[in-house]
């Protein structure tokens, strides 16, 4: 019968099978994975010596988590004093919400105004004095852009004035946008069809884009 066991007079030790007089030996590589000096190979000094440059992965970051609104009606046969956007979905712990974009256009029946202000009850900002119109309590100002013959003017914001409104602490829940604009701070627009023929309550459009941050964190790469 074959033997798989090697002799120590063996000049050539090599494994025939399974060789048992290697297994379990106590030789140089036993202490390998006790050697505290080959614990982390992979250390600074490491890189260092041979010109390595330590792959670290993708950094990241966490910031608040923000959500862009985009808002959009066209105001007509509307006489009520507050309008209202609904939002599909409510979003908790708000912590801030800033102006990117406003747009207000509207109709020719309505006066030309210097601006528009828009106020936003769930986003009272700007301070004022005693007869300072509207201005107290208000959002942001929409400034007359151009006008469109036979078809109105035009209002404008496009982030200029860094409007931001801040929660703290921080809001619990936004469901809705209650709003109302105002013709240089004072004459409110309501949005009466043109047919009245009034001045003031003529119907607009509007178009509100925001960028609403909640305490909800975000990792970012």
């Amino acid at each position: 019968m074959k033997s798989n066991l090697v002799y120590g007079n063996d000049n050539n030790v090599y494994r025939r099978g399974v060789n048992l007089n290697l297994m379990g030996m106590n030789n140089e590589f036993s202490n390998m994975n006790s050697n505290t000096d080959n614990n982390n190979l992979l250390t600074e000094q490491t890189f260092q010596k041979y010109d390595v440059i330590h792959n670290v992965g993708l950094k990241s970051s966490f910031i608040n988590k923000p959500y862009k609104l985009v808002l959009y009606k066209n105001v007509t046969n509307d006489t009520s004093d507050e309008k209202v956007f609904v939002l599909n979905e409510t979003l908790k712990d708000v912590v801030s919400v800033k102006l990117l974009n406003c747009l207000v256009h509207t109709s020719d029946a309505t006066d030309t105004y210097t601006f528009l202000l828009l106020k936003i009850n769930e986003l009272k900002k700007n301070k004022s004095i005693t007869d300072g119109g509207e201005f107290n309590d208000s959002f942001a100002c929409i400034d007359y852009d151009t006008s469109i013959t036979s078809s109105g003017d035009i209002y404008k914001n496009n982030g200029t004035y860094e409007d931001i409104k801040y929660f703290d602490p921080p809001l619990n829940s936004l469901s809705k946008l209650t709003y109302s604009i105002y013709g240089d701070g004072v004459t409110q627009i309501k949005g009466e069809n043109n047919s009245n023929n009034n001045l003031d309550n003529g119907d607009f459009i509007i178009k509100l884009e925001l960028l609403v941050e909640t305490k909800e964190k975000l990792r970012v790469y």
